[in-house]
C-alpha cells in the first residue's frame, strides 16, 4: 500500500473517494500503518488527526515500533502529542513492550511509556523495577510521569522497593528522588524514623534562609490579625503541628484542595497555618468542622472575630470566576459577598471594594474584583508575598480531627 497516493485519497474533497480510502485502510492491518502515520504527523493535512490515531490504536502491535519512531523524531510538540496519544491507546498483545520502551534513548518515548503504565494502575506492578530508575531521569517530565505511574500502582508494590533504594546501592540522585516518591506514594507515615529526621533537618535548614514568595491561590483561606500561632491552632482544633517551609505549606494546601487528598477525608485532614505576614496569620485548608460544613462561613467568621478582634475569610478559584469574602469585627459580620450568590450579600461595600466591579455585567467598566484584591487592602494578599513582607515565626502543617484518625494524606515534599 503506497503511503502518498492513499494519503491523497483520504484527504480528497470527493466523499466517495475519501470514504473508500478509509475503508481500505480499516481492512489493511499492518499495511495501513505507514500511510496512517504519514497523515497523523502532517500538521497541514485537512484530515482530522484523531481518525488515523484511532485506527493505529486498533492495529496495535504492528503500529508500536513505527509510533515509537514517530514520537522520538517528532519535529514539533504537536506531532509528538498526536503520536503519543495514538501510542498510549495501542491494543498490544504484551504490556511488556511499554515497559521495554522505558529504556528508549528518547525522553519523549520514555515519558509516554510511563504514562501508559500509569493508567494500568496495579496491573503495572511487575514493571516497578523498570520505573524506579526513571525517578532520577535527566528529563523532568520523565521523572514526573514515572512518579505518577508509581503512585497509581500503589504503596503495596512500591514502598518496600523505595525503602530499599533509600538504603542500598542507589545513586545519590536516585536516593533523593526515592524520598520524594515515598511521600507521594505512601505519605509521611511510610517514612522510616531516619528519613523523617532527615526531612525535618532539611526543612529547618531551608526555613532559616527562606523568603516569602507569591502563592498560587485556589480555594479558601482565613486571615487573622494575630501573631499568636498557638491560639490559632487552638481556635481551629488543630493538633500535632509540624514546622514546614512556606513553599511546602502552600504545596500541601494546593495538593489537598485539588486532589482531595486522594481520599474521602483527604481535603479535611490537615491545615497549613502560615507564619504571621505583616501581622496576619493565614490558615489554608479545612478543619474537620469547617470541612464538613458544620457552621456557615459568616457564623464562623463572627466567632473567630470575637476571639481575635477581627477575622477575614477569602475564596478564589483558579478554574472559574468564583470569588467571595467575609469580614467580621468584634463578633459581627460587617461584610459578606459571594459573586455566585450576590443576593446573599451582608453589609454595604467594604472600603477595600472601592473601584472594583462586583458583578460580571459586560457594561461595567470597572476592573473585575478578586478576593485577593480585597485581601491586599483589608489584610494581606498571599498572592503577592515577597521580600518586603514582614515575617514573624514559622509555618506549620497541623492535623485536624479527621487527620488524627486517619493520618496525613499522601503526597508533596516540595520543601
Amino acid at each position: 500500500m503506497e503511503p502518498e497516493p492513499l494519503a491523497d485519497e483520504i484527504a480528497s474533497t470527493d466523499p466517495g473517494v475519501r470514504e473508500a480510502a478509509w475503508e481500505r485502510l480499516s481492512s489493511a492491518g499492518a499495511g495501513a500503518v505507514a500511510p496512517l502515520i504519514a497523515v497523523l504527523c502532517d500538521e497541514d493535512s485537512p484530515v482530522e488527526w484523531s481518525r488515523p490515531a484511532v485506527l493505529l490504536r486498533k492495529i496495535g502491535d504492528a503500529a508500536f515500533d513505527p509510533l515509537v519512531e514517530a514520537i522520538a523524531t517528532a519535529p514539533t510538540p504537536e506531532v509528538a502529542r498526536r503520536a503519543g496519544w495514538a501510542f498510549s491507546g495501542l491494543e498490544v498483545s504484551h504490556v511488556e513492550r511499554f515497559a521495554a520502551a522505558l529504556r528508549h534513548p528518547s525522553p519523549k518515548v520514555r515519558g509516554n511509556a510511563a504514562y501508559v503504565l500509569q493508567f494500568k494502575g496495579a496491573k503495572a506492578r511487575p514493571y516497578v523495577p523498570e520505573l524506579l530508575p526513571l525517578l532520577a531521569d535527566r528529563d523532568p517530565d520523565v521523572r514526573r510521569r514515572a512518579l505518577w505511574a508509581l503512585t497509581e500502582i500503589g504503596p503495596g508494590g512500591v514502598v518496600p522497593r523505595l525503602r530499599k533504594l533509600r538504603r542500598e546501592g542507589a545513586t545519590p540522585a536516585l536516593r533523593r528522588h526515592a524520598l520524594t516518591a515515598l511521600a507521594e506514594v505512601g505519605g509521611p507515615a511510610r517514612l522510616d524514623p531516619a528519613d523523617l529526621a532527615l526531612v525535618r533537618r532539611l526543612i529547618a535548614v531551608k526555613r532559616a534562609a527562606e523568603r516569602p514568595e507569591p502563592m498560587h491561590l485556589c480555594g479558601h483561606w482565613w486571615a487573622l490579625p494575630t501573631t499568636d500561632q498557638a491560639a490559632v491552632l487552638d481556635a481551629f482544633g488543630l493538633s500535632a503541628p509540624e514546622p514546614v517551609t512556606m513553599r511546602l505549606g502552600g504545596s500541601i494546601w494546593n495538593l489537598d484542595h485539588h486532589a482531595g487528598g486522594a481520599g474521602v477525608h483527604g481535603a479535611c485532614a490537615r491545615v497549613y497555618v502560615s507564619p504571621a505576614f505583616d501581622g496576619w496569620t493565614l490558615v489554608f485548608g479545612d478543619s474537620s468542622a469547617d470541612g464538613h460544613r458544620q457552621a456557615p462561613v459568616a457564623e464562623r467568621c463572627a466567632e473567630l472575630s470575637r476571639r481575635f478582634g477581627g477575622a477575614h475569610w477569602y475564596g478564589q478559584s483558579c478554574g472559574d470566576d468564583w470569588n467571595a469574602w467575609c469580614i467580621a469585627e468584634r463578633g459581627k459580620v460587617v461584610r459578606f459577598f459571594d459573586n455566585e450568590e450576590p443576593e446573599a450579600a451582608v453589609g454595604g461595600p467594604h472600603p477595600a471594594e472601592e473601584g472594583w466591579a462586583l458583578t460580571f455585567e459586560e457594561d461595567d467598566e470597572r476592573d473585575l474584583c478578586f478576593a485577593a484584591d480585597i485581601a491586599a487592602t483589608a489584610s494581606v494578599d498571599p498572592g503577592v508575598l515577597g521580600a518586603d513582607t514582614a515575617v514573624t515565626g514559622h509555618g506549620v502543617v497541623a492535623l485536624t480531627e479527621c487527620g488524627l484518625k486517619r493520618g496525613h494524606p499522601k503526597g508533596s515534599l516540595e520543601i
